[in-house]
């Protein structure tokens, strides 16, 4: 009896699995609850949202890679001062052995002394050139750092407002 008993209710138990799942199959679904319009407002702040953050980023980019333009500048301006004062270095070096080479009278040494003291010269000469360079890349690098901190700012602002913009449209379009 027990068998039968447990095949009752096997097949009761799949009756109803089974109705509502021939009832889902045989009734059109529901229909769906009609989709929010959008407001082209919010749509439209959102776009420019974006694209103001868009700008933002590529500005902090910008000062990013400028700062780090100012720093190279930095440290190629004070490499050539340690260039020019090497060459001062070896240009009193030089006159120091020329005078000797005078007093001793050693004229193929005082030849190769004053070569000495113009190839310095040139040298000297080639990194203050170096060195003048170097300070007008970093002028200039410090002047686009402080454009583009402008640009960055001048967004930032856009992108606040934008945000205050979408804020409000969304506001008056939920009521």
């Amino acid at each position: 009896m027990t068998r039968w008993k447990t095949v009752a209710v096997t097949a009761a138990l799949m009756v109803a699995a089974w109705v509502p799942a021939v009832d889902a199959q045989t009734t059109p679904p529901a229909p769906a609850p009609p989709a929010p319009v959008p407001n082209p407002q919010v749509q439209q702040d959102r776009r420019e949202l974006r694209r103001d953050q868009r700008d933002l980023s590529q500005d902090r980019r910008d000062v990013r890679r400028d700062r780090r333009d100012v720093v190279r500048d930095t440290r190629d301006i004070r490499s050539d001062r340690r260039d020019v004062a090497g060459d001062w270095k070896d240009i009193r070096q030089d006159a120091k052995q020329l005078r000797q080479d005078k007093a001793a009278g050693n004229s193929a040494a005082v030849k190769k002394d004053r070569a000495d003291l113009r190839q310095d010269g040139r040298e000297i000469r080639g990194d203050r050139r170096d060195l003048s360079q170097d300070k007008r890349d970093r002028r200039g690098d410090v002047r686009d750092l402080r454009a583009d901190n402008r640009d960055r700012r001048a967004d930032r602002h856009e992108v606040n407002q934008d945000k205050a913009k979408l804020y409000k449209d969304k506001k008056t379009a939920s009521k």
